[in-house]
């Protein structure tokens, strides 16, 4: 697993790993490959084993609270002094692995719910963190772009080129190669490139072409693709099924390669989209048609707190923010 991350220290990296492997193993999901996978790592590097024991003996000392509450509840309340403590069974046993287990999934909990790219990025082959966009190359010699929130894993053969996108947004400028197709997958979206720059976003389903050709597929085949040109844009729709080609201006659509955020009558809810890839920590919207109210602006994308000044000014809503956890938007 290639984890790229732009986070200069590379024991924090180690940590932040360990973290997300701890997460996925605790998933009941897990799977024979995962731990198969969490084995290569934990060997690739000592440092591994180190953050990895160090992350188990975190969530120890965080489940120890839950342990000593339940202790002292079933204590009795007229007890001079605590009788000695009796060798638990196998039912005692197993009942303060099931309170740890259950503090240990709630924390776990936690960390996915405000950072909900923390598992693709851990299992990507490629990856950012909100707030950082990278540029990088294929081993073929494709440039990759990748805005904030992105995750991505490559498989190339000797027949052909995939890339999956995880989450998030990336701008591909194609290495021509006619014997191996390139083709970027995108949840229900494939969009197969024929010498081509282009944009894949997740969030949207959509693809948008900057030069060249692609042939944008709804997943499964069961629709003809949508040939686009330079300047044309297509979604795929809940139903699964490909939109009709559109045209797109691409100053506004490809803005945040040059690290603005323009937005033209913009949902709320698509905002809170880009907001997520700008800042770290989950957007809330508490109150009814909030999501569908509309916000248009020119911004810095690495200013997310000019996006929440103007929802205040401009809609007249307030915010509450937790910083890293939460942003709650309100009347």
């Amino acid at each position: 697993m290639a984890y790229h991350e732009d986070d200069g220290d590379p024991a924090e990296k180690a940590e932040r790993e360990a973290t997300a492997w701890f997460v996925r193993l605790n998933d009941p999901m897990a799977s024979d490959q995962d731990r198969r996978a969490f084995q290569r790592w934990l060997e690739a590097d000592p440092a591994h084993a180190r953050a990895m024991a160090a992350t188990r003996d975190l969530w120890d000392d965080l489940a120890a609270p839950a342990r000593t509450l339940s202790a002292s509840r079933a204590r009795p309340a007229t007890a001079a002094r605590p009788s000695p403590r009796p060798a638990l069974g196998l039912g005692g046993w197993l009942r303060r692995a099931g309170l740890a287990g259950a503090v240990m999934a709630s924390l776990a909990a936690v960390a996915v719910w405000r950072d909900v790219g923390l598992i693709d990025r851990a299992f990507a082959d490629y990856a950012t963190r909100p707030g950082e966009r990278v540029s990088t190359l294929l081993e073929d010699g494709t440039r990759l772009q990748l805005d904030g929130d992105t995750a991505i894993r490559t498989r190339f053969t000797a027949a052909a080129r995939d890339v999956v996108v995880l989450r998030g947004r990336v701008w591909f400028e194609v290495a021509p190669d006619p014997s191996r197709p390139f083709t970027a997958h995108a949840g229900d979206l494939d969009a197969r490139a024929i010498g081509t720059a282009f944009e894949v976003d997740v969030a949207a389903g959509s693809v948008a072409v900057g030069h060249g050709v692609v042939l944008a597929a709804a997943h499964g085949g069961a629709q003809t693709p949508v040939r686009l040109a330079p300047g044309e844009r297509v979604e795929i729709g809940p139903d699964g099924r490909l939109g009709a080609a559109e045209a797109a201006d691409p100053s506004t659509l490809f803005a945040w390669r040059r690290g603005l955020l323009v937005l033209d009558a913009a949902p709320l809810r698509l905002v809170a989209d880009e907001l997520g890839r700008m800042t770290a920590g989950r957007v809330v919207f508490a109150g009814p048609g909030i999501a569908e109210m509309r916000l248009s602006g020119t911004f810095s994308a690495d200013e997310p707190e000019a996006v929440l000044a103007a929802m205040r000014s401009a809609l007249g809503l307030k915010t509450a923010i937790a910083p890293g956890f939460a942003t709650v938007i309100y009347r």
